[in-house]
């Protein structure tokens, strides 16, 4: 069962040892680049994920976008995606980018929500304000026959 098992192991080791990495892209995106795309596309499907119905009505199609926005394409983006992947450092710091960037931008939706909340107060001051009115109702009263 030990040679076996060893036997296994040395396969194991020898059929990795030759997994070629993909070469560099002729037009190799900065770490920053590439972390800018994939914020936008985690963003863009974010917003697809949360509302499809809204989305089908733009009638914007997503990668057509992101690609215009970054002017790239989509062979030189999955080019530089598979050169970064195969190169795990490169790709984690990438990633950790992508990360800050979208707590960014969560951050700076979070400011905005709070100044518009400051602006409606200012509008329709608490006593004023449409939650606050009461309506009530006159009790019924049934007659007893």
């Amino acid at each position: 069962m030990k040679k076996i098992t060893a036997l296994f192991l040395i396969f194991y080791v020898f059929s990795c040892a030759d997994v070629d990495k993909s070469s560099e892209p002729e037009n190799l995106f900065s770490k920053d680049k590439m972390a800018a795309v994939l914020t936008d596309l985690y963003v863009v499907e974010g917003a697809i994920s949360s509302n499809k119905a809204a989305y089908l009505k733009t009638g914007i199609k997503p990668s057509s976008y992101i690609y215009d926005k970054h002017k790239i394409d989509s062979i030189s983006f999955k080019d530089n995606l598979d050169f970064y992947t195969d190169r795990i450092e490169d790709y984690l710091i990438i990633i950790d980018k992508v990360q800050a960037n979208l707590k960014a931008l969560q951050d700076s939706l979070t400011n905005r929500q709070e100044i518009i909340n400051k602006e409606k107060q200012k509008v329709f001051p608490k006593n004023q304000s449409t939650n606050s009115i009461k309506i009530t109702k006159k009790a019924k009263t049934k007659k007893k026959v």
